[in-house]
């Protein structure tokens, strides 16, 4: 399975990655729950899960609650 991010995907994607790694830098993640969070996603996109915006979208839009 092979899924291209493009436009606004592709801007959701780096917003995902960098609010995982800014959570890591601030103390909120772990080493190993960024790398899962990580992990986790890159397994959804493989797979084709369909929901896999929804999920990366919802990771961004939860901020500082996360």
């Amino acid at each position: 399975m092979s899924m291209t991010f493009t436009g606004e995907d592709r801007i959701l994607l780096d917003r995902y990655i960098e609010s995982v790694l800014l959570r890591f830098g601030d103390g909120r993640y772990s080493l190993h729950d960024a790398t899962q969070a990580l992990a986790e996603t890159f397994t959804q996109v493989g797979r084709g899960l369909p929901d896999v915006l929804t999920h990366l979208r919802g990771v961004v839009e939860a901020g500082d609650d996360a």
